[in-house]
């Protein structure tokens, strides 16, 4: 028969462990709680219920920091729950089993395998979700997800966040509607910071200074990587894993393969004789073999340079501007220059003009121009000279 006592501070320090086994002591006065003592010495209360033909062992804690009084309210509690039809020890059983974060997100990862945007959210899972990897789906809350989004905002700016917060909603969704996981979205309804519409471009005046400081940089790698971005208006993970077999200089012709364009269709993009200049000694001097620009790392190719970039803008004495920032600023250009939105589109690989509309606005040219025109007819109409000099009005030809 096991041991009973009366479960005291002093009672329980004498507990002595048994070198062979573990040892088991009742408390006489709350029903089903023990302590358990290794043969190390270690105590631990726990309740002991039958549970059908199963008898549950339902952990409460270390005898060391959970005092006599708690551990009886736990018993009691326990007993109580199963006496209702809960089975404490049954649900931490199913809770053991449960997935984790960095389970769900793998099994969401091969599902999207033909994701075009799955690098990124790749990135975005290893840079940002560390800290939800190993939780439980369960123990996930939207308070938690609510401070990594203002977390990432405040470090990484609040375009990365609203990535990673739409990410976790994606992965959470995916393990309810398609793996029937009966569990709650704690990303769901969580607000989206304000992001602004970015509008930076190379200005006229920044161009001297940024070729100047482009001619100073030592890696041959990155200045092609920068002048081909500029030149070809292309995103930078196109330019990046741009492949010798996707170029064909004798059409001056660049053809992104579906497979790497973001819409999902092939773009075709005409390359300047800047552009061939570029890539006709690049081929000259490395061959016309596999990537464009190789790298050393696990990609094969050059991966995105961001301390040569921020050297680069330093020298040049220019703020504010990022490698995408060159996509803008060829657009731009093109539409000073006097190039159609549905032109311009087709070599961006936009899918409709409203997309390609957002560059328009960047552009001054035709706007300064239409300026100059407008305020010559005011001028005009007005009877006074170009300089905009006003001449006084005699007197008897003032207008009612």
């Amino acid at each position: 028969m096991a041991e009973r006592i009366n479960f005291t501070k002093a009672a329980i320090a004498n507990l002595q462990p048994d070198s062979k086994k573990r040892v088991t002591v009742y408390d006489t006065r709350q029903a089903g709680l023990c302590i358990r003592v290794t043969p190390a010495g270690a105590k631990t209360y726990y309740c002991v219920r039958k549970v059908a033909v199963r008898t549950e062992w339902v952990r409460i804690g270390d005898a060391q920091t959970v005092t006599i009084e708690n551990a009886r309210t736990a018993a009691a509690k326990i007993i109580n729950d199963i006496a209702a039809g809960q089975n404490p020890a049954e649900q931490k059983r199913i809770r053991k089993a449960e997935m984790t974060f960095s389970d769900l997100f793998a099994q969401w990862v091969k599902a999207k395998a033909a994701k075009r945007s799955l690098s990124n959210d790749q990135n975005n899972y290893r840079l940002h979700l560390q800290g939800l990897a190993k939780k439980k789906l369960s123990d996930i809350t939207r308070q938690q997800i609510r401070t990594l989004h203002q977390k990432i905002g405040a470090a990484s700016g609040v375009y990365q966040a609203n990535r990673v917060l739409a990410l976790v909603r994606a992965v959470f969704n995916f393990g309810i509607k398609e793996l029937d996981l009966n569990i709650p979205n704690p990303a769901a309804g969580i607000k989206l910071h304000r992001e602004e519409s970015r509008d930076r471009r190379l200005h006229p005046d920044e161009l001297p200074r940024f070729f100047d400081a482009l001619a100073e940089t030592e890696n041959p790698d990155f200045r092609d990587y920068v002048l081909l971005s500029l030149l070809t208006g292309a995103r930078r993970s196109n330019v990046l894993a741009m492949h010798w077999q996707e170029i064909n200089l004798e059409r001056a012709l660049w053809r992104i393969p579906s497979a790497k364009a973001k819409a999902g269709e092939a773009i075709e993009v005409p390359l300047s004789s800047a552009a061939l200049d570029i890539l006709q000694r690049r081929k000259t001097t490395y061959g016309g073999q596999g990537w464009v620009l190789p790298g050393p790392g696990k990609t094969g190719h050059l991966v995105e340079p961001k301390r040569a970039w921020a050297t680069l803008l330093k020298r040049a004495g220019i703020e504010d501007l990022r490698l995408h920032d060159l996509r803008r600023s060829l657009a731009s250009f093109q539409i000073d220059a006097g190039a159609t939105l549905a032109v311009i589109g087709k070599a961006l690989g936009h899918q409709s003009q409203q997309t390609t509309a957002v560059y328009a606005r960047l552009a001054l040219d035709p706007v300064r121009d239409a300026m100059e025109k407008g305020a010559a007819a005011i001028l005009a109409a007005a009877g006074v000279k170009d300089t905009a000099e006003i001449v006084p009005m005699k007197k008897g030809k003032r207008s009612a």
